[in-house]
């Protein structure tokens, strides 16, 4: 054949012809087994069919031929990105641009490689110079604003934005891409206008309708919101995000919101995102019982559970028990969250000769937090952009032995790779606070707190207790000073709540309205950033007086960053604890801060965080056996302020002296607990 019969196979792939382009591509190859650049369109053709694996087989053959011909190091590259193998991509696209220093291409695909890596600082630099070299390059623009976001940069993106829309004005995705750094930035009128300018441009840009969706619900005019939900739907009704945005018309984790979810699962029953929106909603409601949730749970099991042979099986094993073990952990938490200070110091504390870590990062939008799990793991793989089938292949190529769930039903969770079953042992562990439903999940991470004997039936996995607090805590370096017991000035005791808004809900403040009326001349404060939001103070404060606690008695406050946020404790004497979603972080932090916290138990996982916390971190008494034990117990606090004081003086030393705080005697539990799980497996298996 003739170098002509490459141009009609190339001609072929341009039109659209895909099945044409691979059957000329591998006539050609059956002529010349050394046919290079038929090799690179097969991988290129493979690629686009997501055929991950066949496509790096075709290129490496043709590097084989060529080994510095930039073009094939290119498709290397980007068939290594989709793979979520970030350093492996940027090595080839680096050897590319080394060979074709002034391809603008390259460089783009290498600030891509750059940034799924988490190396904003690089990625910039590569779409800056795309840009310098090829103006007006609209990709580079689109993603130099991803970086610039992603780096907590959000005017910069919108200026990179402004500027590429004007080069291109009726790029509907670069006015889509606008209306993303409005919205990130606060400004979501003009984000409003630049999504309908999207859609002007592209009446079928269904992600713009989404998106728009999304601000006129931030702004309050929710039956605009969804109507173009809705018809987002009517032009696309497999797009997920819309069904989701639908069920985020309602987003007060309980009440309404659960039977809003219900609604929109009506519509779609197989929606993974809406499902475990749903899961997590009935957390967070009093009137649903232990018995409902777990049904839920095993409901979604009953859709996500395969049938088919699990993946692992595909790739041969070594059983054997002390050998060292390659660790898997999927997340969408690898950023500044709970998990930075619960999960991340267990993972650094490793023994790295028995346990080679590979993080699975979903995270939406990484921070700085990330890079540190990053630094923690021996491998990392960005995943947010792999489909369920590819992360799974992923995960069975890297030969994961133990893989862990960080994220339950939170969002951007995985949950359905891990229903594929690629690796032979599978835990569930961290973040989320219930069984996942899942047969494929092996076991459970918790302790004798968190799930009783009593309530093992709930769980679909086996119960693996550790032998302290399922979780250890790490205190930052930046945690402020203890400050003096507010009361020895204030003459009366103040009372006080750090938690998630979605855990405050009218059971609580009835909870908390018999504590003030118990110490009359008390105060309570309501501290959380979402309280800036005008709807949510309004909706606080009409659920307090419904409780009867009047407004001149009840502070709410608005945070800061973490070490505001943790300095304003000294603004509290004695925090009471939320029902039934109990908190986790925030009995930590109030401990180490000095500051007393009580809690009832509740029947559910999350309702029974402060309890093991106290327990473990050295303030049992904070546990209450019922309402009436916390009002005595607070008035009891609130009577003889010299020793609320001097509990106050001595409780951080206490705490961090805790096993709730002794990261290395947690790993060793963790770790041991892992290892014996595996044993128990190699046995079954010989």
């Amino acid at each position: 054949m003739s170098a002509s019969d490459f141009d009609i196979a190339v001609q072929h792939y341009q039109s659209g012809d895909r099945a044409a382009a691979a059957a000329a591509a591998r006539a050609l190859i059956a002529a010349d087994p050394a046919h290079a650049d038929a090799l690179n369109l097969l991988a290129i053709l493979a690629q686009d069919a997501h055929n991950w694996s066949e496509a790096e087989t075709h290129i490496r053959k043709a590097l084989a031929l060529a080994p510095a011909n930039p073009i094939y190091l290119n498709t290397l590259g980007n068939v290594l990105i989709a793979q979520g193998r970030t350093d492996e991509a940027v090595a080839a696209l680096t050897a590319a641009l080394a060979a074709a220093p002034g391809e603008p291409d390259i460089l783009f695909n290498l600030g891509n490689a750059e940034r799924e890596a988490g190396r904003y600082e690089q990625a910039s630099a590569a779409y800056r110079r795309a840009i310098e070299l090829r103006p007006g390059h609209l990709g580079a623009y689109n993603n130099l604003a991803l970086v610039l976001r992603a780096a907590g940069d959000p005017e910069s993106a919108l200026a990179v934005l402004i500027e590429a829309v004007a080069h291109a004005p009726k790029s509907a995705e670069l006015r889509f891409n606008l209306g993303n750094a409005m919205q990130a930035v606060g400004r979501n009128d003009t984000a409003e206008a630049a999504y309908r300018k999207a859609l002007e441009l592209n009446p079928g840009h269904v992600e713009a309708l989404v998106n728009l969706g999304h601000v006129l619900t931030v702004l309050g005019r929710k039956p605009e919101a969804e109507k173009v939900l809705r018809q987002a739907i009517a032009l696309d009704p497999a797009l997920s995000q819309a069904y989701v945005g639908l069920a985020d018309l309602v987003d007060d984790g309980a009440g309404d919101a659960v039977a809003h979810r219900r609604a929109v699962l009506a519509m779609k029953p197989d929606l993974a995102a809406v499902r475990s929106s749903l899961l997590m909603c009935l957390q967070y409601d009093p009137h649903v019982s232990r018995a409902e949730i777990a049904r839920e749970h095993r409901a979604y099991g009953a859709i996500f559970d395969t049938k088919a042979p699990p993946a692992h099986l595909t790739k041969p094993r070594d059983m054997t028990p002390e050998r060292p073990l390659k660790l898997g952990v999927v997340s969408g938490d690898f950023r500044f969250h709970a998990m930075a200070f619960f999960a991340l110091p267990a993972f650094a504390a490793r023994d790295t000769t028995a346990w080679h870590l590979t993080c699975y990062s979903t995270t939406a939008r990484p921070d700085g937090v990330t890079a540190e799990f990053r630094a923690a793991a021996d491998r990392w793989r960005d995943a947010r952009h792999l489909d369920t089938a590819s992360l799974t292949r992923l995960i069975v190529d890297d030969g994961i032995d133990v893989l862990i769930d960080l994220s339950g039903h939170a969002p951007n969770n995985r949950l359905p790779v891990f229903a594929a079953k690629p690796a032979p042992l599978q835990a569930a562990w961290g973040d989320y606070v219930d069984t996942r439903g899942l047969k494929a999940i092996d076991v459970l991470l918790a302790d004798k707190v968190h799930v009783t004997p009593a309530d093992e039936p709930h769980y679909v996995e086996r119960i693996v207790r550790l032998p302290g607090d399922y979780i250890c805590y790490r205190s930052p370096a930046y945690l402020p000073p203890v400050a003096p017991a507010p009361c020895l000035t204030n003459g009366h005791v103040t009372f006080g709540c750090f938690s998630e808004t979605t855990k405050i809900n009218p059971s609580t403040l009835m909870m908390w309205a018999r504590v003030l009326a118990a110490v009359p001349d008390s105060k309570l404060v309501v501290n959380n950033r979402l309280f800036a939001d005008g709807a949510r103070a309004g909706k606080l404060l009409s659920m307090a007086m419904d409780a009867g606690i009047a407004t001149d008695r009840l502070v709410v406050m608005t945070g800061g960053d973490h070490a505001q946020f943790l300095a304003q404790y000294a603004l509290v004497d004695v925090v009471l604890d939320t029902w039934p979603y109990s908190g986790g972080l925030t009995t930590c932090e109030a401990l180490v801060m000095g500051v007393p916290v009580l809690t009832v138990p509740g029947d559910r996982f999350c309702g029974r965080h402060a309890a093991a916390h106290l327990m473990h971190g050295g303030y049992p008494d904070g546990i209450c056996a019922s309402i009436d034990v916390m009002v005595t117990k607070a008035n009891s606090l609130a009577a003889n302020p010299s020793a609320l004081a001097a509990l106050r003086a001595g409780l951080r030393d206490k705490v961090l002296a805790s096993p709730l705080c002794d990261v290395s005697k947690f790993a060793e539990g963790y770790y041991g607990a892992l290892r014996s799980e595996w044993r128990v497996l190699c046995t079954r298996d010989k």
